[in-house]
């Protein structure tokens, strides 16, 4: 199956690198609200330069041409990078949605709605009904598989189909991950780990559990639960497996499917999290190739 679009000779100005440029502008734009966190200069610097380089931008072309010509290595890292650059983007969002609501969050609605959809609280109450130890550190061990399914499937698609698919399946993705993070932005929720206790008793003695709780207190980002972007980019992950590596879709539906059940069960996200997150994951594994062309179209 060939990729949605072809690939343009030059690693600058790709689509991906303007669906970033258009994300620094709205994700930027939280830094213009008057509760701007001490460091907002070095943001907005970032999110300019990003916007310089992914336009293409005359002066940003002949850094990036003379670079390239001195370090032919370059060209790697430009295709790359968008991978690199997740982490940071996930970082940044507890600075810009306090921009916007000074640390104001919305789980008032979530917690309702959860009331209302299911009459309790399912980031509480499976735990509770099910203090299962295996059935916790399976549940728990698909909710770590979410490195596994960001990174892993761009580098088999490279691997196997060249750097054409490679950048389709990096776009889908970007786009997945921008979806998400404008709502952490701007609608920010904390998920239930901030308002309830963990699930403990016995479950709270497994190895894996302890795992994915040191990795979320290591680097967990305030603000970032609604829509869940571990769900919506795992179920991404698999259209776009779907369309350029379909040996790898079975176990990526598997830990997909999984680690939305891991989110509620450990009590990471809601379930209208991890639903919304599908549903959005989704949307924007479909909407990608649509997407692409227009950002083509507008180089």
């Amino acid at each position: 199956m060939k990729p949605a679009v072809a690939s343009p000779a030059p690693s600058l100005g790709k689509p991906v690198d303007r669906l970033l440029a258009l994300y620094a502008v709205v994700g930027g734009a939280a830094l213009l609200f008057p509760n701007r966190p001490g460091p907002w200069i070095w943001l907005a610097l970032l999110h300019a330069a990003a916007v310089i380089a992914g336009t293409a931008a005359r002066p940003a072309a002949r850094v990036w041409s003379a670079i390239t010509r001195a370090i032919p290595a370059a060209s790697v890292f430009a295709e790359v990078y968008p991978l690199l650059l997740i982490p940071f983007l996930y970082a940044e969002l507890p600075f810009l949605n306090r921009a916007v609501w000074n640390g104001r969050y919305f789980d008032s609605i979530m917690l309702d709605a959860e009331q209302a959809f299911f009459g309790l609280q399912p980031s509480q109450a499976w735990a509770q009904a099910m203090p299962v130890l295996p059935l916790s550190e399976l549940l728990h061990a698909f909710y770590l598989s979410y490195y596994f399914i960001i990174f892993v499937p761009p580098l088999v698609i490279l691997a196997r189909r060249g750097r054409d698919a490679f950048r389709d399946a990096v776009f889908a993705l970007l786009l997945s991950f921008v979806l998400h993070y404008v709502f952490c932005i701007y609608l920010p929720v904390q998920g239930p780990r901030y308002i309830f206790p963990a699930p403990g008793g016995a479950i709270g003695e497994g190895a894996v559990y302890q795992l994915v709780h040191r990795v979320l207190e290591a680097g967990s980002s305030q603000g970032a639960a609604f829509p869940s972007s571990h769900v919506g980019v795992a179920f991404t992950q698999i259209f776009v497996c779907w369309r350029h590596a379909r040996r790898l879709t079975p176990v990526i539906a598997m830990l997909a499917v999984g680690l939305a059940a891991g989110a509620v069960y450990g009590g990471f996200h809601y379930a209208i999290d991890a639903i919304a997150g599908a549903v959005l994951g989704v949307l924007a594994a479909v909407a990608a190739p649509g997407v692409q062309r227009v950002l083509t179209r507008g180089r």
